[in-house]
């Protein structure tokens, strides 16, 4: 430790580009994880606080709820068992906001998502022509009393409270009842959802029933944009490891005599890896620890339009990941440690 201090503090430039190299591709990481989460956080918080296990949905919907219409000879089969959704995408504004997309979702005042449905201001839907909104429409312009116009129909729900962001296929969520809804969209059920294991087995002929992560990875879009944003980040690893191993052989070419001096002095070769190592988990430490910071920086001064979300946990895990990926990008310069010969360093 000792050494590999005094050679960090000796060497200040040439570590200090390696640490910068290592900040900024950390940073990018975090950001990219950041963008990752918030994106689908977008497309899956409202499914996500239903706290489903299940949903059953017409077979050849392909997973998708919007594209669901349960038959009612299905439908009879569960037995009460579930909640009933239907969904509608529109375009909705109030008396001062232009339009903004929304999911306008039926759920029964008997169902456990009502029941369970957090709601941070106002109170929950109780009448018709009312809802309970997605906190984002506050951004919007949206506030409790105000009433929702939809496009291309003439009837209004008046807000009456508002729920912690929920968001569905990238959009925020409307909740209001099945008697409102089929004022607006005739109320068709596209999807039944369960909490609890479905009892007695029954057998569906046209439905079927998919897991709520089955059900989340068939969402538009929503494969393909975690999967791009997989591939960045595992590259970027990549480029942890190139640089990290350039960098450092480079360095350790340049110190092979004085590797081959000190091993003639009785230096052990495993005191020189152990050095080695200990360097750089040093300037990874640090520049994995200045992209953190300016990576909540950044979180805190970006505008709410863009979808970044800081998970403490996927950051350390993102962190220890670098941080391996750094020390492995020390082998190559150690298999230089360790093959030199005192006795050509120093001419013998």
């Amino acid at each position: 430790m000792f050494l590999a201090l005094r050679e960090i503090k000796f060497e200040k430039i040439r570590y200090s580009l390696i640490i910068t190299l290592i900040l900024f591709i950390s940073y990018l990481v975090f950001v990219l994880n950041g963008l990752a989460t918030g994106l689908s956080d977008l497309n899956k918080s409202a499914i996500t606080q239903w706290h489903a296990s299940t949903i059953l949905l017409d077979k050849d919907a392909e997973g998708r709820l919007s594209q669901s219409f349960l038959e009612r000879s299905d439908q009879q089969k569960i037995n009460g068992q579930g909640t009933p959704l239907s969904q509608y995408s529109a375009l909705v504004k109030n008396n001062q906001t232009g339009k903004t997309n929304a999911q306008i979702l039926a759920i029964e005042a008997k169902g456990f998502i009502y029941k369970n449905l957090k709601i941070s201001s106002g109170m929950n839907f109780k009448k018709d022509n009312t809802a309970v909104v997605s906190e984002q429409l506050k951004e919007n312009g949206f506030k409790i009393g105000d009433k929702i116009n939809i496009a291309n129909n003439d009837i209004q729900l008046q807000i009456v409270g508002f729920t912690p962001k929920a968001s569905f296929n990238v959009a925020p969520v409307i909740y209001t009842s099945f008697k409102s809804m089929a004022k607006i969209n005739q109320a068709p059920v596209n999807g039944i959802v369960f909490n609890k294991t479905l009892k007695g087995n029954p057998q569906f002929k046209h439905s079927k029933l998919y897991t709520i992560t089955s059900f989340i990875s068939k969402l538009p879009g929503y494969q393909a944009q975690q999967l791009t944003f997989k591939f960045m980040i595992g590259f970027l690893y990549i480029i942890v490891f190139i640089v990290i191993s350039i960098f450092l052989y480079i360095l350790t070419i340049q110190k092979l005599p004085n590797f081959g001096v000190m091993k003639a002095q009785g230096i052990s070769t495993r005191y020189l890896i152990l050095n080695t190592l200990t360097q750089t988990f040093i300037v990874a430490v640090i520049g994995v620890s200045l992209a953190m910071m300016l990576t909540v920086i950044t979180a805190y001064v970006l505008p709410s339009e863009v979808p970044i979300a800081i998970n403490i946990k996927q950051v350390l895990t993102t962190s220890f990941g670098i941080l391996i990926m750094s020390l492995l990008g020390a082998l190559l310069p150690i298999r230089q440690i360790i093959k030199v010969d005192p006795f050509e360093m120093i001419g013998g």
